[in-house]
């Protein structure tokens, strides 16, 4: 029996890093071990292209290459999520629509950016999203990159009226999706991307997370999902402190979490796991530093994630 997506949305979704090669192309050999390796750990799906996955940075080709990968290597065994990252909305259904050729489940798809708009357009940009392809979509609510907060009444609407059945949370704001999660309809599905708050947000209700720190390491975040359903919440609160103090390899020596050091952290520490074979992030980021890769290897050792 094939279910719907929304049905099959829960757990741990990393928003998986894309592999360059030093010509900062798409890494095939690395994209089918990355994929693999996550798969193996246990996880509930994928989201390729969102911040750790460099998403706005890709080049179109690279793009396109990861996901016909991702599906492939995946085999329907999970569900593939691709982000839609995009200023404009026939940008956005231009990607959404290729995303779909290449075998996505469901579409990860954040406000327009660079020009603010009102909620209405907001609204609407969703819809002619939803109209133009026939996947089911999440929104990104990451107003720290988009400058537009999606707020509560226009989220309702849109779960309401079926134009989303999802939402991976971004925002910061924890009382705003405490508010969510007790007024959404039924079938709904609310995501975390705070590797700080998985277990409060599943403690709450929510269906899962889409944390960073999972590429890091996503057997931890998969074995406090599986504590958490089967009702061992000292258990998991327990690993989450594990997590908490994982979470420093994204922390830079001047004690700031800037997005190029947390996506080449998480790069380094693929590559310190055998898992790709380079750590080549976009630019403008800048390039990972031997002591970087000294430091993630630390922290790695300590949390007992790399021996």
């Amino acid at each position: 029996m094939i279910y719907p997506l929304a049905e099959r949305l829960f757990g741990i979704i990393p928003p998986v890093i894309t592999p360059l090669d030093e010509a900062g192309r798409f890494d095939r050999a690395s994209g089918e071990r990355l994929y693999r390796y996550h798969v193996d750990a246990g996880v509930h799906g994928l989201f390729l292209f969102g911040s750790s996955g460099e998403g706005p940075l890709l080049a179109q080709r690279t793009r396109e290459e990861a996901l016909e990968t991702s599906v492939r290597v995946v085999a329907g065994r999970v569900p593939v999520l691709a982000g839609v990252l995009a200023a404009g909305t026939e940008l956005a259904i231009a990607e959404a629509r290729r995303a779909k050729e290449l075998g996505a489940d469901g579409l990860v798809v954040c406000p327009p950016f660079y020009f603010r708009v009102t909620q209405d357009e907001l609204k609407q940009h969703f819809r002619a999203v939803r109209r133009a392809v026939d996947l089911p979509l999440l929104a990104y609510d990451i107003p720290a990159t988009t400058k537009l907060k999606i707020e509560l009444d226009t989220m309702l609407e849109l779960a309401c009226e079926g134009t989303l059945v999802g939402a991976k949370d971004s925002s910061g704001d924890a009382a705003g999706f405490r508010r969510l999660l007790v007024r959404r309809p039924q079938g709904f599905r609310l995501f975390t991307g705070s590797e700080l708050l998985v277990d409060a947000v599943l403690l709450s209700g929510a269906d899962g997370a889409v944390p960073g720190l999972a590429n890091v390491a996503p057997e931890l975040f998969v074995e406090l999902y599986q504590h958490f359903t089967a009702g061992r919440a000292a258990e998991a609160i327990a690993l989450q402190r594990r997590i908490v103090r994982l979470f420093d390899v994204f922390v830079a020596p001047d004690g700031t979490v800037r997005s190029g050091y947390a996506v080449g952290s998480m790069k380094a520490a693929m590559k310190l796991r055998g898992v790709i074979d380079c750590v080549r992030t976009c630019a403008p980021f800048e390039p990972v530093t031997a002591e970087q890769l000294g430091r993630v290897r630390a922290i790695m050792q300590e949390t007992g994630v790399l021996r």
